[in-house]
């Protein structure tokens, strides 16, 4: 990361927002509180804006010798004027529409994020979703990831807007070209999931999906769609409501005449209401209904029974968002450059949700 220094004179990142009066009797900026400090300019200012790798007692006497001085930090004010800050955002769309989805594909994303960005000297903020993008324009970011934007993504227009650097994992299907991005190939991962599942025997394979526009579900009923086609095969398609548990269109689907013999849901939480209206009605897993869940994670592992998943490596995107963020902070495209795009394979685990294949091995 790029040393941060203040220009001289009055008008420096810090000095332009002190009134006469807020210095200590000695006076001084930035650097006056680095020299008595005996610190760098860059330690100094990341002790007073707390980022980077900084010990506590250093910390500590740069803040108590910027106290004696009077100085206050002003990261905005440091941030407008293009100067790092050494934060990054982390913010997950689903989570406007009343929860996130996969808990544990978040965290993981989050976590490998957060290690990733230590490494070199960032620091990870999460910040709350909004449609407006409102809480943006307080923090002070380098960067910001943005986890499964909506299509048509205003965060996204806001963001691009104020100049702030962004990589989605997931994509706006609208912009799929217009941000740098890490993803599954989510069409491969959905083929995948059903080909197991005519492997097995099944005959008439549905797909429950959400409606929330997101890459993700978008991805997964076109590659249903096209795999039908060339099987031959219904399509048994249903899509559950923004907001919703999915159980209803659990329902309808597996109370429909043609029922499904095996459902690919997209989400790990539709797996759990999927596995509820089959009891409701039921319907023993997999001999009635077999299930295969988009998304690996505790639910799946610890259903009765376990669910056959997909592993989406959700630790190598996090690693690989962070790392790719970083990159554009630190050596901007040229104006009109085509944004880096980087696919992550995932694994089918196979569990007792679905039958056994000849000659096949449960991991």
């Amino acid at each position: 990361m790029s040393d941060v220094t203040e220009p001289h004179g009055s008008h420096g990142p810090h000095g332009a927002d002190r009134k006469p009066g807020r210095r200590g009797a000695g006076g001084g900026g930035l650097r006056e509180v680095a020299r008595r400090a005996g610190v760098s300019v860059t330690t100094a200012s990341h002790a007073l804006n707390g980022v980077g790798r900084v010990g506590a007692d250093t910390r500590e006497r740069v803040l108590a010798v910027a106290r004696d001085l009077g100085y206050r930090a002003n990261p905005n004010a440091r941030g407008l004027r293009g100067a790092r800050t050494g934060l990054i955002g982390l913010t997950h769309r689903t989570a406007v529409e009343g929860g996130i989805t996969d808990i544990e594909y978040f965290v993981k994303i989050v976590n490998a994020a957060t290690w990733t960005a230590m490494d070199r000297d960032y620091s990870l903020v999460l910040v709350p979703p909004s449609l407006d993008g409102r809480p943006f324009e307080s923090l002070p970011l380098d960067g910001t990831i943005v986890i499964d934007p909506l299509t048509d993504d205003p965060l996204l227009t806001r963001l691009s807007a104020m100049g702030v650097p962004v990589v989605t994992t997931g994509r706006d299907l609208s912009r799929k070209d217009a941000f740098p991005w890490v993803d599954n190939e989510l069409s491969t991962c959905a083929q995948a999931a059903l080909d197991h599942l005519a492997a097995t025997g099944a005959q008439r394979v549905g797909l429950l999906t959400g409606s929330t526009g997101q890459s993700y579900d978008e991805d997964a009923a076109r590659a249903y769609r096209d795999w039908c086609a060339r099987t031959g095969r219904p399509v048994l398609l249903d899509h559950a409501e923004p907001g919703t548990d999915s159980t209803a269109a659990a329902r309808r689907l597996l109370t429909r005449p043609d029922r499904p013999d095996a459902l690919y849901v997209v989400m790990e939480k539709f797996g759990f209401a999927t596995l509820a209206v089959c009891r409701e009605l039921g319907l023993s897993v997999p001999e009635d209904v077999q299930i295969v869940v988009g998304a690996d994670g505790e639910f799946a592992r610890s259903s009765r029974p376990p669910l056959t998943a997909l592993d989406l490596a959700p630790e190598s995107i996090g690693r690989q968002a962070a790392e790719l963020l970083m990159d554009v902070i630190g050596n901007p495209p040229e104006p009109g450059a085509a944004p880096e795009h980087r696919l992550v394979p995932a694994k089918l685990l196979e569990r007792e949700s679905t039958r056994r294949r000849a000659g096949a091995e449960r991991p």
